[in-house]
């Protein structure tokens, strides 16, 4: 009796092993879903009908000082242009002129016809800061809903600004979160955008399609990048392999997260770190840095799959 159980025992283990094709003896087959490979690009977003490229860009301290340096801003003007919508962090300027006026800029380029929606001014400290979400308008519609994270629980040194926008063409909605963490909290910042999200989805549910991007100030000192803080529920579309800072030091800081469940079906499985030296191999160590310290980093979606 012992040995025709083991006997059929080692029959089950060897099936499960080998994998049976027999939909017949049920329970045995093993079904295995391999996720396609994250295509890595050096540069920018080329354009793609199909496809809508979502972007975020840390431009350091944009005040005054910068907008009046004229070559830095015809480069500013030239990488935005190149994506469909792109999240800016790091405005300061008390005035507040500078988004506006790089609105400007960006549309007196020819052909351009861009939008902008914008933040008031946010942080603990006495250095505030903006967030803006500049879009083109051939190709991306706002939704007229945005709003800042109400933050009851002081959980963000900036709170999270929340935009809501939809491609012109096909049926891929979404909201965009916009966050610069402090550095002294990056895991405790990272981790309650949890809770940032269950905000937006409790007070609209009509979409799940919720993604974070920013300088999420997640590697280095400031964050172990091999730490699983959100869970495996998202998905972080910028890959730890990319330095994203232009500091000769390989850091990846700025970030691009949404929930699997409801955003991976659209993800076109392409992201990207636009490199200046790739833009523009002629100049220096040094005039990259007055453009800014960190890279833009991109995704695309597709807009033709949308579900939520």
């Amino acid at each position: 009796m012992n040995l025709k159980k083991y006997f059929c025992l080692g029959i089950l283990l060897l099936s499960l092993l080998t994998g049976c094709k027999d939909s017949n003896m049920t329970g045995l087959a093993v079904k295995t879903q391999t996720q396609p490979t994250i295509e890595r690009i050096i540069g920018q977003p080329s354009t793609a009908v199909d496809e809508i490229s979502i972007g975020t860009f840390n431009i350091q301290i944009f005040g005054k000082k910068k907008r009046e340096k004229d070559d830095v801003m015809k480069r500013l003007v030239d990488i935005v242009d190149d994506y469909d919508i792109i999240a800016i962090q790091e405005f300061r300027d008390k005035t507040e002129e500078t988004v506006p006026y790089f609105l400007s800029k960006i549309n007196e380029k020819e052909g351009n016809n861009y939008s902008v929606i914008a933040s008031e001014r946010l942080g603990r400290s006495s250095s505030k800061e903006r967030y803006a979400f500049y879009y083109d308008n051939k190709r991306i519609e706002f939704l007229n809903l945005s709003f800042t994270f109400p933050d009851t629980e002081d959980l963000f040194e900036r709170e999270p600004f929340i935009a809501y926008f939809k491609a012109k063409e096909g049926n891929f909605d979404f909201y965009l979160v916009n966050i610069h963490t402090k550095p002294d909290d990056v895991e405790k910042e990272i981790r309650n955008l949890a809770k940032v999200k269950a905000y937006i989805l409790q007070k609209h549910p009509e979409d799940g399609d919720v993604i974070f991007l920013g300088d999420f100030n997640a590697d280095g000192n400031y964050f172990n990048e091999e730490s699983d803080v959100l869970g495996e529920q998202y998905f972080w579309a910028v890959p730890n392999d990319f330095d994203t800072t232009v500091a000769r030091s390989d850091r990846t800081f700025d970030r691009i997260i949404f929930l699997k469940e409801f955003t991976l079906e659209d993800f076109a499985y392409k992201s990207g770190v636009d490199r200046f030296e790739k833009r523009w191999p002629e100049l220096s160590y040094d005039e990259m840095k007055k453009i800014s310290d960190h890279y833009p980093v991109w995704v695309k979606f597709r807009i033709d799959k949308d579900s939520q």
